[in-house]
């Protein structure tokens, strides 16, 4: 992979081109993360306003009709339904592994199988979350792009 940086002050926004022979899972996972970039989701830590970039999202968790934003080390209230922020997150490489939970894809490390058949994922930074069997064909899907 060839990595170009060109700075042209004539342009006033950032422009990205990337150009392969042929579309695999390095190219999906970089438009992924490079959609992810540009996202920014309004939550709160205590009574301040905090601004997270989707890129630093592990996953979303809905609690007590509480949506939760988890970061690697902090985790953050989202003032609104889980599914209003899964819409915008879609393109940005989230997907819906459980009822509760909405996973960035970026982060999974592994997925393991359990002894009863159901499915583990295992983020980056050690989080276990549990795949239920409704989301299991979307999440196997993705997991098939990869390869």
């Amino acid at each position: 992979m060839k990595l170009t940086l060109e700075k042209c002050e004539a342009h006033k926004d950032i422009e990205i081109l990337i150009k392969y022979p042929q579309k695999n899972k390095i190219i999906e996972k970089l438009i992924s993360v490079i959609n992810s970039i540009d996202i920014q989701i309004t939550c709160y830590s205590d009574d301040e306003l905090i601004i997270v970039n989707a890129s630093d999202i592990y996953y979303i968790e809905s609690v007590d009709k509480k949506t939760i934003i988890c970061c690697e080390n902090n985790s953050y209230l989202f003032k609104d339904r889980m599914y209003k922020i899964y819409e915008k997150l879609t393109l940005a490489g989230f997907v819906q592994i459980n009822k509760y939970c909405i996973v960035n894809i970026n982060k999974l490390e592994k997925v393991k199988t359990l002894e009863n058949s159901h499915l583990e994922a295992i983020l980056s930074n050690g989080k276990s979350l549990y795949i239920t069997r409704k989301y299991l064909a979307d999440i196997k899907r993705i997991l098939q792009e990869d390869e």
